[in-house]
C-alpha cells in the first residue's frame, strides 16, 4: 500500500483485505496483527486526499479488522501505536464527509473495546475521539435544526444512533476502567486521570447528547417548565437512556444536581412516556429494561436528597424495581390506577405517588394539580395503611394541589387524621415547608399533630435556612407560634432550643407584635405556659422567650389580671439569679419594663411597691451598672429603663397623693452619674446608641426629681459641702452639668451630620440650582 498507488487500486486493495478479513485464517495467521500498522499508514495519507470512496473503503477495513481480531492478542500494545489509530479515527470523523465520518465513528466504536487498549490506557486519546464525535453530533444537531424540512429524520436517526453508540462505548471503557483493578493500573496518571475523564463524559452528556436527542418545548399546564419531546426511534432512546445511566456510577458526587436538572427538564415523563408507547404489550424488552434502569437510577438519586425518605430509601428501592417493568400505561391513566382497590395494584399505585412527588418536587407537572389531588385524595381514603413513606409523598403531593382543589371536609381530615396517626414516624423526618402549612390550613391537624410536625422540622437542617423558613410560615400562619411555643416549652423535646431561637428571631421581627395579635388565644396560652412555669420552677426551658413575648404583647398594650401574678411570680424569680444569667435577666428586666409602662394608673402604687421591696432585684440593678465593661450594652439599656421608670413612678406617686405613704424603698441603687455622663461626652462612638438614649433617659429623670431615696448618686466632689452653683445643679452639679451640656451639643452635632448626609445622598445634585450666597 504505497505512496504512489493511484485511488482505484487503493479502492481495489481496501476491498480485498475486507473480503479476506471474513475469513478466521486472516486473523489466526496474524495477518491483521502484521498489516495494521500499514493500514494506518496507508489510511492517514489517504484522509488526506479528496476521494471520499478510498476513505470509506479503508475505514470500514480498520472497523472489520478491530472487530474481529481476537480479544487475546493485541493490535496496539505500545501507547504510541494506540496514539497514531486515533490520530486516524479523529480525522476521519472530522471529515466533511458525512459517510466518511459516520465509518470512522464505527471504528471507533470498536476500538474502544477494553482488550484493544494499550498498557497504560491512553486516556487522553480516548477523551480526543470522544470530543470530536460529539462536536460532530452537535454540528449535525445545528445543521437538521437549520433545515428541518429538507430530507428525512431517517439519516438524523442513523447519525444520533451511530455516535451514541460510540459514546456509550467510551463510557463502559471508562466504567470497566473503574471497576477493573488491571486496567486502573495501567491507566497513564501523566496525562489525564479517571475522574477527570468521567467528568469531561458527564459535560459531553449534558452538552452535547441531551441537546441533539430531545426537543424542547414550553409546557402548557398551570406553571410554565421545559420538558423533553418523546425520543421515537427505540433503538436510538435505549442507547441514550444508557448513556444517562452510566453517568450515575462514573461521576456519583455529581449526580445531586445532574439529576435534578434532568427531573426538571422532564426526564421523568419522557422516560414514562416512552415506555407506555413502545413498551407496552411485552415489545422492546431490552428498551423497558434500561427505562427501568434509569428511572431506578435518577428516583434513587432524587430521593437520597430528601430528608423525608432517609429511613425508607430500601423499601421504596423495592417498590419501584418491582413496580416499574409492568408500569406500561399512559400517564392519563394514573389517575384511574389510583382509584382501583384491588390489593395487587398497591405496589403500583405506591410507585405512581412516588413518581408523581419525584416530578412535582422539581416542578415538572404531567398531570393537572386538580387531577392530581383529586386522585391522591381517593387513594389514602380507600388505603390507610401506607408506609412512612407513601403518606409523606401524599401528604406533599395534597400539599402543593390544593389550591387546585376544594378545601377538605369533615370526612376528608377525619381519614387524614386516622391515616398519620398510625405513622407516628412520619414526624421523625423533617418535614417539607408545603406540607407544615398544609396541617396549619386544618385546625384538627394543627392541634394534633402542628408541634410534632414542627419539632421534626426543627430537627434538621441548617439553622438560617430553618429559621427563614419557620419564620415565613409564622407570618404565613400565625397560628404556629402556639406549636413553636409548645416545642420550647418542651424539657424532653431535642429541638427545644431550635425552637428558642426560631422564636427570638421572630421577636426581632418588625412585624411580630401583629402577628401574636392576630393569633386567636395566643396570648392567653403565653400567659398560661408562663404562670405554669413559673409556679413549678422545675424547668427553665424557653423561660427567656416566653418573656420575651410578653413584652411584646405588653408593649401593644395587652393586658389583664393574669399579669400581676406574673409580675409577683417574675419578682420572686428575681431572688433566684444572679448578674452571671445575663439572657435570663435581660428578659425579666424587661418584662418588667414593659409591664410598669402599660400597668393602670390605680395598681402602679401596687407594682411599685412590689418591686421596690424586692432587695435582690435592687442589688441586680446596682451589679449590672457597676459592671458596665462586663455587661452587655443590651442589658445595661433595660437595666437603665427599669430604674428610670422605677424612679419617676416612685416620685409621681409621692407628688400626686401626698397623704399617702409613699412606696418604702428596703435597699438604695448607687449610681455614678459622673461615669454615666463621661460614657456620653468620651466614648459615644464606641457605646450602642439604644445605651446612649437610655443614659440620657436616667440623666433626666435625676434632674427631674432632684432627690429620690431609691438612687444614691455616688460622687465624691459633691459629698464634701456645696456650693451655691452645684447645690444648684444637684445631682450633677457644675462640672456635671458642663460635661452634660457639651456631651448633648455633640450628639446633636452628630445627628444632624447624619441626617443632613443622607438627605444629600438620596437628593441628585443638581448644578443648575446650586449657588453661592
Amino acid at each position: 500500500m504505497s505512496g504512489g498507488c493511484s485511488d482505484v487500486l487503493l479502492w481495489s486493495v481496501f476491498s480485498c483485505l475486507l473480503l479476506l478479513s471474513e475469513d478466521p485464517l486472516f486473523f489466526s495467521q496474524c495477518h491483521a496483527v502484521y498489516g495494521v500498522e500499514p493500514l494506518v499508514r496507508c489510511l492517514k495519507e489517504t484522509l488526506g486526499k479528496s476521494n471520499t470512496e478510498v476513505q470509506k473503503q479503508g475505514l470500514k477495513l480498520l472497523a472489520a479488522i478491530l472487530d474481529r481480531q481476537p480479544a487475546a492478542v493485541r493490535l496496539f500494545p505500545t501507547g504510541s501505536e494506540f496514539s497514531a489509530v486515533c490520530d486516524v479515527i479523529v480525522e476521519g470523523v472530522s471529515s466533511s464527509c458525512l459517510q466518511v465520518s459516520m465509518c470512522a465513528v464505527r471504528a471507533a466504536t470498536v476500538l474502544f473495546r477494553p482488550n484493544h487498549q494499550s498498557s497504560p490506557v491512553q486516556l487522553t486519546d480516548i477523551k480526543r475521539i470522544v470530543e470530536v464525535v460529539m462536536s460532530k453530533i452537535t454540528e449535525h444537531h445545528h445543521t437538521r435544526s437549520r433545515e428541518s424540512c429538507s430530507g428525512s429524520d431517517s439519516v438524523t436517526a442513523r447519525v444520533l444512533l451511530q455516535t451514541l453508540t460510540c459514546f456509550d462505548a467510551a463510557c463502559r471503557l471508562v466504567e470497566a476502567c473503574l471497576c477493573d483493578s488491571s486496567l486502573m493500573d495501567g491507566v497513564c496518571s501523566a496525562q489525564e486521570t479517571l475522574e477527570s475523564v468521567c467528568v469531561f463524559l458527564l459535560h459531553c452528556c449534558d452538552a452535547a447528547c441531551i441537546p441533539a436527542v430531545t426537543v424542547r418545548h414550553t409546557h402548557t399546564h398551570t406553571h410554565t417548565h421545559t420538558v423533553c419531546e418523546r425520543v421515537k426511534c427505540p433503538q436510538v432512546l435505549q442507547l441514550f437512556l444508557s448513556v444517562l445511566s452510566h453517568q450515575f456510577s462514573l461521576c456519583p458526587d455529581h449526580m445531586t444536581s445532574f439529576s435534578s436538572k434532568l427531573a426538571a427538564s422532564g426526564f421523568i415523563r419522557l422516560t414514562l412516556e416512552s415506555k407506555a408507547q413502545l413498551c407496552s404489550g411485552n415489545r422492546n424488552s431490552s428498551l423497558n429494561q434500561i427505562c427501568c434502569d434509569f428511572l431506578l437510577k435518577l428516583c434513587m438519586c432524587l430521593i437520597s436528597n430528601e430528608h423525608t425518605w432517609t429511613n425508607e430509601l430500601q423499601d421504596v428501592e423495592c417498590v419501584l424495581q418491582e413496580s416499574l417493568p409492568s408500569l406500561c400505561c399512559s400517564v392519563s391513566d394514573w389517575p384511574s390506577v389510583l382509584s382501583d382497590f384491588p390489593q395487587s395494584l398497591r405496589n403500583t399505585q405506591c410507585c405512581l405517588i412516588y413518581l408523581l412527588h419525584l416530578s412535582l418536587l422539581h416542578g415538572d407537572r404531567f398531570l393537572s394539580d386538580s387531577a392530581v389531588f383529586s386522585a391522591v385524595l381517593r387513594f389514602i381514603t380507600c388505603v390507610q395503611d401506607v408506609s412512612v413513606s407513601v403518606l409523606s409523598s401524599v401528604l406533599y403531593l395534597l400539599s402543593v394541589t390544593q389550591h387546585a382543589g376544594p378545601r377538605l371536609d369533615t370526612v376528608s381530615v377525619s381519614v387524614l387524621t386516622k391515616a398519620v396517626s398510625s405513622c407516628p414516624l412520619l414526624f421523625s423526618h423533617s418535614l417539607p415547608l408545603s406540607i407544615l402549612s398544609f396541617i396549619f390550613l386544618y385546625p384538627e391537624l394543627l392541634e394534633q399533630f402542628g408541634a410534632p410536625a414542627l419539632a421534626g422540622r426543627l430537627s434538621c437542617g441548617s439553622e438560617e435556612t430553618r429559621e427563614k423558613e419557620l419564620m415565613e410560615l409564622l407570618h404565613t400562619h400565625p397560628a404556629a407560634l402556639l406549636c413553636i411555643l409548645a416545642v420550647a416549652c418542651d424539657p424532653e423535646s431535642a429541638a427545644s432550643h431550635s425552637a428558642i431561637d426560631v422564636l427570638q428571631c421572630f421577636l426581632r421581627s418588625a412585624d411580630s407584635s401583629s402577628c401574636i395579635g392576630k393569633t386567636s388565644g395566643l396570648s392567653d396560652q403565653i400567659r398560661s405556659t408562663l404562670l405554669n412555669i413559673l409556679q413549678r420552677r422545675t424547668n427553665t426551658v424557653g423561660l427567656s422567650v416566653l418573656l420575651d413575648m410578653m413584652s411584646v404583647i405588653h408593649s401593644s398594650g395587652q393586658m389583664d389580671h393574669t399579669d400581676f401574678r406574673l409580675m409577683y411570680h417574675v419578682s420572686n424569680l428575681v431572688g433566684k439569679l444572679d448578674s452571671s444569667d445575663s439572657e435570663l435577666l435581660l428578659s425579666v428586666f424587661n418584662f418588667l419594663y414593659c409591664f410598669l409602662c402599660v400597668c393602670p394608673s390605680h395598681a402602679t402604687d401596687r407594682a411599685v411597691c412590689l418591686l421596690l421591696g424586692n432587695i435582690r432585684l435592687m442589688e441586680l440593678l446596682e451589679e449590672v451598672l457597676s459592671a458596665s465593661s462586663s455587661s452587655s450594652s443590651s442589658l445595661q439599656s433595660s437595666c437603665l429603663l427599669l430604674l428610670s421608670s422605677l424612679t419617676l413612678l416612685q416620685h409621681k406617686h409621692s407628688a400626686q397623693v401626698p397623704h399617702t405613704p409613699p412606696a418604702q424603698v428596703h435597699r438604695s441603687v448607687s449610681v455614678d452619674l459622673h461615669q454615666i455622663i463621661r460614657r456620653l461626652a468620651f466614648s459615644k462612638r464606641h457605646t450602642d446608641t439604644l445605651l446612649i438614649v437610655c443614659s440620657v433617659s436616667l440623666v433626666q429623670v435625676c434632674l427631674d426629681v432632684d432627690a429620690s431615696a431609691l438612687l444614691c448618686v455616688c460622687d465624691a466632689a459633691l459629698q464634701r459641702p456645696l456650693t451655691s452653683t452645684d447645690g444648684a445643679l444637684h445631682p450633677i452639679g457644675h462640672s456635671g452639668a458642663t460635661s452634660l451640656m457639651t456631651a448633648l451639643s455633640a450628639l446633636m452635632l452628630t445627628v444632624h451630620t447624619h441626617t443632613h448626609t443622607r438627605e444629600l445622598v438620596s437628593s441628585p445634585f443638581d448644578p443648575e440650582g446650586f449657588s453661592f450666597s
